[in-house]
């Protein structure tokens, strides 16, 4: 009897073992190609175009916000969801590749001087439809950048980095655009606390009171 209670005990540290092993191995695993396939097309090229029907803008954009873009810290505060390292809106979907389009000719032009790798938004037209423009977002700051359409030409035009945690750009005239920008780099973050001082509590006494209508008030 004394052998069997050893094996049973050897039996159950060596499936505890193995669970163990397994948990500590877990990663991001890959789907079958199918269902892959299907997942991860690539959603139809969004299309603007100027008011002459001279030139489109092309835009191809992914299909998801990538793990790592959901991975960057979050701050859910008066109903906004905020990057707090570039002062930008949380979980974006980014334009990938964007690129010219002449109606006359079906002639597509690709734009050069784009940032690489791209992570676009916002992209709009200026006022006399010569120029667009757009953010950049990467994991520290977003820049603004103007395309010449005659030139098919990028240009970043900002020196500080922008603040679109409430809104983008928008155009003033042909050759302006106006912006928030940061005054200067975020300071560290306040230390987490380790435990709470106390429990949340909730208190009742039958009197009318406002209700949050919105998520992460």
């Amino acid at each position: 009897m004394k052998i069997k209670y050893v094996c049973l005990a050897v039996s159950i540290f060596s499936v505890l073992g193995l669970q163990v092993a397994a948990q500590d191995d877990i990663s991001y695993k890959t789907p079958p190609k199918d269902i892959m396939d299907m997942l991860l097309v690539k959603p139809t090229a969004g299309v603007s175009m100027d008011d002459k029907g001279e030139w489109m803008l092309l835009t191809e954009s992914s299909s998801y916000p990538s793990v790592e873009e959901l991975a960057k810290p979050e701050y859910r505060i008066a109903g906004l969801r905020i990057n707090p390292n570039n002062f930008a809106p949380s979980r974006q979907n980014f334009i990938t590749n964007l690129y010219l389009k002449n109606v006359a000719s079906g002639k597509t032009f690709p734009v050069s001087g784009l940032p690489s790798p791209l992570f676009a938004g916002s992209a709009s037209w200026s006022p006399d439809e010569k120029k667009i423009a757009f953010t950049q977002t990467t994991s520290g700051r977003i820049d603004l950048y103007v395309i010449t359409v005659a030139s098919q030409k990028a240009v970043k035009i900002n020196k500080t980095a922008l603040n679109t945690i409430t809104g983008s750009y928008t155009w003033y005239d042909n050759n302006s655009v106006l912006y928030r920008s940061t005054v200067k780099p975020a300071s560290a973050a306040p230390p987490k606390p380790l435990a709470p001082k106390g429990p949340a509590v909730q208190e009742n006494y039958g009197k009318a009171s406002p209700r949050p209508t919105f998520q992460d008030m």
